[in-house]
């Protein structure tokens, strides 16, 4: 079978996502905007900015695939106490962004929301220095952008996320081994991309996480270059959907490496 159309099944992309669709609710605050992006082809990716202060720097979070950027609105203050502002995209399909996930689109969607949202921080004359984020599957987007070349990144963050989309497939989506093997979807793979990268960054995994394993960040360590400034954050205990709650130990290596690189 093609490696492209058996990685975008249908069959595959009802194991790997889990849409929410959620309009824009009326009278949020003020401080909260939200964001549609055009990348093309009739699809508008939509999220939300969290403005903490128009002279800090952004993090541009991708998140999990059981969530929806607006899910954020209740957890950013913690994230405010790392003195930034917080942008959360939604994947094709959930929240108000339209059109229909599979896995290649999170790879191709990666960059020209990266793109526009440069662009959109610039029209408003924020602070445009970018930290981006990966949760879980969102890593896939942030291993994207981060093989490629942006001056206005300051450092990849990777909080649960996965390395082998080979052992994604098999281990958490229960894909027979017997159909694919890590050659025939390499191409599709995040720590092929991860090899590539020359930006700051900072893994967070919890060693409790039983649906993506704390190996994975441990090979996210691995294929990352020697010569850039890399830091493994373990959190002993954490599973993978309350790594946050482990307070201290989840937002003080966070906010350390933010301060470090901006």
């Amino acid at each position: 079978m093609d490696k492209k159309k058996f990685i975008d099944n249908p069959i595959i992309s009802s194991r790997v996502f889990y849409p929410r669709k959620v309009p824009v609710p009326e009278n949020l605050p003020s401080n909260i905007k939200p964001l549609h992006f055009d990348i093309g082809s009739g699809i508008i990716i939509g999220g939300y900015f969290f403005l903490n202060d128009k002279n800090l720097p952004n993090i541009l979070l991708f998140h999990g695939n059981g969530e929806i950027a607006l899910d954020y609105y209740y957890s950013v203050q913690e994230i405010f106490d790392c003195d930034v502002n917080l942008a959360v995209v939604d994947f094709r399909g959930y929240g108000h962004s339209n059109g229909e996930p599979y896995y290649t689109s999170l790879i191709n969607d990666a960059t020209p929301i990266y793109e526009k949202f440069q662009s959109w921080i610039e029209s408003k004359s924020y602070n445009n220095d970018i930290f981006v984020f990966g949760r879980s599957l969102g890593s896939i987007c942030t291993a994207e952008i981060g093989s490629q070349e942006y001056k206005n990144i300051k450092g990849i963050i990777f909080e649960s996320g996965f390395a082998s989309t080979f052992n994604l497939m098999t281990h958490l989506f229960e894909v027979s081994k017997s159909d694919i093997d890590p050659e025939s979807i390499k191409l599709y793979s995040n720590d092929i991309r991860i090899k590539k990268f020359h930006y700051p960054t900072l893994i967070i995994h919890g060693t409790s996480d039983f649906i993506i394993p704390s190996s994975e960040a441990h090979l996210i360590y691995k294929s990352l270059p020697n010569k850039i400034d890399k830091k493994l954050v373990l959190i002993e205990g954490a599973g993978h959907n309350n790594i946050s709650t482990f307070t201290k130990e989840y937002f003080d290596p966070l906010c350390k490496f933010i301060h470090k690189h901006s």
